[in-house]
């Protein structure tokens, strides 16, 4: 739910709107929690914590990598990874408030000299050819109407050889029912989404971008938790949501949010892939 997505300024305006009451509900991050039984709603931000990490990890950082974040959102897991690993982020979002409460919280943190923050679309990417060692994007790809499209962008500024580590909805199995088609549906349009694609799309869109998929696995049943609790404690602190949404939007994000989390037919993909290494690449042009 970080949002850098190439949709213009509609998707940033709608963060500006309720970037706060979201993070409040979300444990101070912009994006879902990894949970194990039992759950725990005042445990929201240690399972925020465990996903970052969970994403982190798998890009195999190194002290002094230069990292890109892609939908960076308020800067929580940006801030995060940067403290764990050394390393040096750049993070981009379409809101100038997450911009700047970014910031603000890397000066809090004594981060500012490993965290840069800017809005950048992640669809028109201003960055030099392989600026970057490792890419990740949480709960931002999903906003991009062509998959293909924001990889291909991200494949130019990573370097031969680096990990990129994306999650993003997938759809394990048709739809079974009218009500879960709706709230797809509902999804798509209130987040301003992309369409939800199997693992066999996904994966070829990958390629079509000149990656390849390293890992792809699903940790839904983790995740699903998430819908319920977020929309439990936005329904706790309802006033402060209602006076920056719509009824239409306040209706998706409280009420319709934990059935949402409990569609099984839809996964929560954690994407490994790479950028093959010159050497992969001549090879594979013989």
């Amino acid at each position: 739910m970080s949002g850098a997505p190439g949709t213009g300024d509609g998707l940033g305006t709608f963060y500006d709107r309720v970037n706060d009451a979201l993070a409040e509900a979300m444990g101070g991050y912009l994006h879902g929690g990894y949970w194990d039984e039992p759950v725990d709603p005042d445990a929201v931000e240690q399972a925020a914590d465990r996903l970052t990490d969970f994403v982190a990890d798998r890009l195999r950082l190194a002290p002094g990598q230069r990292v890109l974040d892609v939908g960076s959102g308020n800067g929580k897991a940006t801030a995060r990874i940067a403290a764990r690993h050394g390393v040096h982020l750049t993070g981009i979002t379409l809101s100038p408030y997450q911009v700047r409460q970014s910031a603000a919280l890397a000066a809090a943190l004594g981060l500012a000299d490993a965290l840069d923050f800017e809005v950048h679309d992640m669809m028109a990417l201003g960055f030099p050819d392989a600026s970057f060692d490792a890419a990740l994007a949480i709960e931002s790809i999903c906003h991009a109407e062509t998959r293909t499209e924001a990889f291909a962008g991200l494949a130019r500024v990573l370097r031969p050889g680096a990990l990129l580590v994306v999650t993003d909805f997938v759809l394990l199995r048709p739809l079974e029912s009218e009500e879960h088609r709706a709230l797809v549906a509902g999804a798509i349009k209130n987040y301003q989404q992309g369409p939800m694609l199997t693992q066999e799309e996904y994966e070829a869109c990958v390629r079509a971008a000149g990656l390849e998929v390293v890992d792809f696995t699903d940790i839904g049943e983790h995740v699903r938790p998430s819908y319920r609790v977020v929309g439990h404690n936005l329904a706790r602190n309802g006033e402060k949501l209602r006076a920056h949404v719509s009824e239409e939007e306040f209706r998706y994000m409280v009420e319709d949010l934990a059935r949402f989390g409990a569609i099984t037919e839809l996964g929560y993909a954690v994407v490994t892939v790479r950028k093959p290494d010159d050497a992969a690449a001549r090879e594979g042009s013989r």
